[in-house]
């Protein structure tokens, strides 16, 4: 048992070449023993920022008489030593301490990535949470030397947890990680020497890691399509849920509703008929149930599949965790549904075990494999959506071992795994299903592929269907910035590391020196132009970089991110020109290094017999990567050579980094909707909550082309009336002014939350201003014992909902992704609070560019999409017919713009209310009795 160091510093921002120390705490121990503890406050010579105060609780007053660092490294270094360094994302700290000469050679131990390897499903791996999760008191979050404390404990509960995992995984990972320098290997070798010292290792015959995957179940009756379709009797469907049917027997309190009747009819009488159909289902509705039943039954009768697309994983986990088995049991019929994703979300067991064979080439690519080991060892699925991938460097990991590769067949799978590998048993379960369910991304993927991804179907229902636009757009949109160009680039390599230089060291190892030749020098030659493409990239986005802050005339960014369009206009201006001279520069070298890659790609394979085992995995990478950089190749040709009139071209500056990066998405995603879907499929349905706006489905059909589709829309069966109070205050200051309009909305949400108990949701618009009003309002809130939520703690939205569902009387504090989605039925969601009403920002590149379309752009486009996100803001509210609370609107606009009342009548008939800011606290008590 080692003694080691933990170690925490607080600073005045992220990067180590600009931002100060002001705090260190270190604590030096030996298992659970702590043997001593160090720390100090650090002068740091500047004002502390604002928010670092408000996170640490340390002020400019706190480190005036401090030392400065210069003063105390010296006492940090002697009390360390040459022992290893132990941190929870320990390389930011010791970034502060080795540009200062200290700890510079100190064997680094991160908590962060052990981790993330030992519990891969987690949702989460900050500090705080994962000492919440482990049952670790916390003193106090953001003070080095109680995080310091706090990181010793998370590491002792991690390092127990490393010691109860199967022999053959610690065995696997720690030669695995043998010659790769990652935060959690030395703890791995720490395991495995102790275990090796109590004689508990496996012997060689006991080695083999087992994957807990299964063939696909062939017992399932396979579909057969009908040659002439028959129609579906309404009559009969529609039995299913009417009173006495076989839902009301199984379920006693099962609600009958017409309209979730009226539109099982509807959908009965489209894929009958072979119509396309829009249907806006009110809340409490029962939609699902209302297009699963005639669904399931036109698959049973006709042989055919359909397809259902969703845009949430949320409602796909309903569909098969609970409306499914619901009808199930109700009609004690075989109803088979079967959820299939895209190939790059299963793991692939002949790509772990090639990576397995050749060794990880990163650091990354290590803790990743390290992951899927742990998490296969424990049961694990094989679906990505299982395990918590954190950031760009690992999905690229991720890459390397899923099956996303079109190099993979059934045949190669069959003969590697029997059949039992996740992505084809997931298909085989979709080809014999009456339902597939898919998201909006994976139906675009497949129209993309040219319907290669999902079986043959002629029938499909999208729910949450207004998301389609967004999840098009999303789903064929392209970004790109220095860092990841750079990613792709050492990915493949140098001389030193990498997946080209592993190409040539297998080469030299396995085959004769007459065949590793041409390898060797075709791969060479890569490595030479991989320099020359890392440096010409640099010099792609400084030019870049230089066009945006010439736009913006030198001034600073602020605190609002610079989006730049590229129209013709940007084309002519000189500034442009460095862009194109730089990319042209870049060109040639790039273009070369695709296709060095494919050749040699395409040469490897030829190689098998002749000693490289290899050889097919290592194409498999070297053609993967070759695609990936082809298509941030022929992107960035578009965007600055050959524009396309249909895209939206943009440079963003992100202001807190100073970050650029490149995008590129279409300008109109409805002629695409209508070639693949409205003209391709037999019938189309498409529902949600919030299809029209003032009643209408105009909007709707022009965004996506929908102009032949018949129309359904539903109210809800709640009553709104009785159970919602609308309350618009008509005395607060606009947004415009906003000082006024901030202490306002401040103001507000205390003496309102005050007088409701808590129990409210409040939703902006903008993180900036819900961070500026957590730090207004939490403390007075929380003096009147309500506790305050705010999606800007870091917290998962999942996480959040959670704790405030389970509060006696919380205040949520939401912006976007809060809008939709929040289910709370009951009094603990009894106020809803809209600060803003959610028009989109002007100046965003696709919402200016598309607004172009109209005449009339305010009126025509941002109204409509205000207003539908405004709906499903409106939505959180009232869940269940027994719920009943207040809807209060804080922006002004609401009552004195004429455009207002679109957004009043836009919802279900309230008891609407306009009235003074200092009436709506009694309002509101008054309306919820409290």
């Amino acid at each position: 048992m080692h003694t080691l160091v933990a170690l925490d510093l607080e600073t005045t921002g992220l990067d180590p070449e600009r931002d100060a120390i002001i705090e260190i705490g270190a604590v030096r121990f030996r298992g659970p023993r702590v043997e001593d503890t160090w720390s100090t406050l650090v002068n740091p010579g500047r004002p502390i920022p604002k928010f670092v105060s408000e996170l640490t609780h340390i002020d400019d007053s706190m480190v005036a008489q401090a030392p400065r660092l210069a003063e105390v490294l010296g006492t940090l270094a002697n009390f360390v030593g040459d022992l290893p360094a132990l941190g929870h994302n320990v390389a930011f700290d010791l970034s502060f301490l080795k540009r200062r000469g200290v700890l510079e050679f100190n064997q680094a131990l991160d908590t962060l990535d052990l981790a993330s390897v030992i519990l891969p499903t987690s949702p989460r791996y900050g500090l705080a949470w994962l000492a919440a999760d482990m049952g670790i008191p916390v003193a106090a979050a953001h003070r080095a030397l109680d995080d310091a404390h706090t990181t010793r404990q998370v590491y002792q509960k991690l390092f127990d947890l490393v010691l109860q995992l199967p022999l053959p995984v610690i065995e696997e990972i720690t030669r695995l990680g043998a010659e790769i320098d990652w935060g959690a290997g030395w703890i791995f070798d720490e395991a495995h020497r102790q275990l090796a010292a109590e004689g508990l290792l496996p012997s060689p015959l006991q080695q083999a890691l087992v994957y807990p995957f299964q063939p696909p179940d062939d017992s399932a009756e396979p579909l057969r399509p009908i040659p002439e379709a028959a129609p579906l009797d309404p009559d009969e469907v529609a039995a299913v849920l009417e009173p006495g049917g076989p839902f009301a027997r199984r379920f006693p309190d099962y609600e009958h509703r017409t309209q979730q009747i009226s539109m099982l009819r509807a959908v009965c009488q489209a894929l009958s008929e072979g119509k396309h159909l829009l249907v806006e289902a009110g809340t409490g509705t029962g939609k699902s149930m209302a297009y699963l039943v005639p669904a399931f039954a036109w698959a049973i009768q006709n042989g055919r599949r359909v397809v259902i697309s969703t845009n949430t994983i949320n409602l796909q986990d309903q569909l098969m965790k609970k409306d499914i088995p619901d009808l199930r049991r109700a009609l004690g019929t075989d109803l088979r549904a079967a959820v299939l994703k895209g190939r790059a979300n299963y793991v692939c067991p002949r790509r772990i075990d090639a990576m397995r064979h050749l060794g990880p080439r990163t650091a990354e690519e290590m803790r990743v494999l390290a992951k899927t080991l742990v998490w296969l060892a424990g049961g694990g699925s094989g679906d990505r959506g299982d395990i918590n991938l954190l950031g760009p460097a690992e999905a690229a990991a991720w890459s390397r071992l899923s099956a996303e590769s079109d190099d993979c067949s059934p045949e190669q799978c069959r003969a590697h795994t029997g059949g039992a590998c996740p992505y084809y048993r997931a298909r085989a379960e979709a080809e014999n299903a009456h339902l597939v369910i898919v998201n909006h991304a994976l139906l675009l993927a497949d129209i993309a592929t040219g319907s290669r991804v999902i079986p043959e179907y002629r029938q499909l229902i999208i729910d949450e269907a207004h998301h389609l636009e967004s999840a098009t757009t999303n789903g064929l949109s392209f970004s790109v910035n220095e860092i990841e160009m750079t990613r792709l680039f050492k990915d493949l390599g140098n001389r030193s590391g990498g997946l080209i230089s592993q190409v040539i060291s297998v080469a030299r190892r396995r085959l004769p020196p007459d065949k590793s030749v041409a390898i060797e020098h075709a791969a060479l030659d890569i490595l030479a132009r991989l320099g020359d493409c890392v440096e010409l990239s640099s010099r792609l986005f400084r030019a870049v970089a230089e066009f945006a802050e010439n736009r913006r005339e030198g001034r600073p960014l602020g605190n609002y991110d610079q989006d730049e369009r590229i129209v013709s206009s940007t084309r002519t201006l000189p500034d442009w020109g460095q862009v194109e001279m730089a990319w042209d520069e870049l060109r040639q070298p790039f273009m070369a290094v695709i296709q060095t890659l494919a050749a040699l790609g395409d040469t490897l394979p030829d190689l098998q017999d002749a000693g490289l085992s290899d050889a097919e995995e290592l194409a498999t990478t070297l053609r993967s990567s070759g695609r990936g950089l082809s298509e941030v190749f022929a992107n960035l040709e578009r965007m600055i050579f050959e524009p396309d009139n249909h895209t939206i071209y943009w440079a963003e500056v992100q202001a807190k980094l100073g970050r650029l990066s490149l995008h590129a998405a279409p300008l109109d995603v409805g002629p695409l909707v209508e070639r693949h879907l409205w003209h391709e499929k037999d019938s189309v349905i498409m529902t949600s909550a919030t299809l029209t706006t003032t009643g209408q489905f105009d909007y709707i059909r022009k965004r996506l082309s929908a102009e032949d589709a018949d129309e359904l829309a539903l109210g809800s069966p709640f009553d709104y009336e009785t159970a919602t109070l609308l309350y618009l205050v008509n005395d607060i200051a606009e947004p415009a002014d906003r000082q006024m309009y901030q202490q306002a909305v401040e103001k507000a949400i205390v003496s309102t939350c005050k007088s409701t108990h808590g129990r409210a949701l409040v939703l902006f618009t903008s993180i900036e201003q819900l961070r500026t009003t957590a730090r207004a309002v939490t403390e007075p809130l929380t003096a009147a014992g309500i506790q305050v939520f705010e999606q800007s703690d870091g917290a998962s939205r999942h996480t959040l909902l959670e704790r405030f569902r389970a509060s006696q009387g919380a205040v949520l504090l939401g912006t976007r992704s809060f809008w939709e989605g929040v289910d709370v039925p009951g009094q603990a969601l009894s106020l809803l609070i809209i600060v803003r009403l959610p028009f989109d920002v002007p100046s965003d590149p696709i919402v200016a560019a598309r607004s172009e379309a109209y005449e009339s752009p305010f009126a025509e486009y941002s109204i409509p999409e205000a207003i539908l996100r405004f709906r499903q803001g409106f939505g959180r509210l009232i869940r269940t017919k027994s719920d009943r609370g207040v809807v209060v609107i804080l922006d002004r606009r609401v009552v004195s713009k004429a455009y207002g009342r679109a957004f009043v009548e836009s919802v279900p008939r309230c008891t609407v209310r306009a009235g003074r800011l200092v009436d709506l606290p009694a309002a509101a008590a008054r309306w919820l009795g409290s």
